[in-house]
């Protein structure tokens, strides 16, 4: 129990021993402490600054990148109206050249026929022509030469367009 009893001596020795004990601490510990407490706190002041700069710069790019990502959407967007355009257009210009190669095809058909026609009366009054020769040859007896035949046959033709 005497420890637990305040003994003034002891006391003295304490606060003188604390004092000594601070001031040494305070030439040799302190100082040291002190700094480096003070460039642990520049440091993370450092890397805080470094960190908000790094932020901003990648803010930074992040626009640049969305601005360019913008860029390219309009210019696909202007890509695909152009392209649909000119595939419009193409497909007027093959509906035009289809629609004109028909006609053309049509008016080729019309005058194929048309000689095809004219031919074929040709030959329908050469072949008239050629039995009436005959015919008239057996009822008469007598025999028309072809040029004699052709303009008998020209103006019985006339005559008949006549009469309708």
């Amino acid at each position: 129990m005497e420890l637990l009893t305040l003994n003034p001596g002891m006391l003295i020795w304490l606060v003188i021993t604390f004092v000594v004990f601070a001031f040494v601490l305070s030439r040799v510990a302190w100082k040291p402490l002190l700094g480096a407490v003070q460039a642990r706190e520049e440091g993370i002041a450092n890397a805080i600054k470094q960190a908000e700069e790094a932020r901003s710069e990648a803010e930074k790019v992040l626009a640049e990148q969305q601005a360019k990502l913008a860029s390219v959407q309009d210019e696909i967007q202007a890509l695909r109206k152009e392209n649909k355009a000119m595939a419009e257009q193409m497909k007027a210009e093959i509906i035009a050249k289809a629609h004109e190669d028909a006609q053309k095809l049509r008016d080729r058909t019309h005058e194929e026929l048309g000689r095809e026609r004219e031919a074929a009366i040709a030959a329908l009054k050469e072949e008239v022509a050629d039995l009436v020769v005959q015919t008239t040859a057996k009822l008469v007896g007598v025999t028309v030469d072809k040029s004699q035949h052709a303009q008998l046959i020209d103006e019985s033709i006339r005559q008949f367009g006549q009469k309708n």
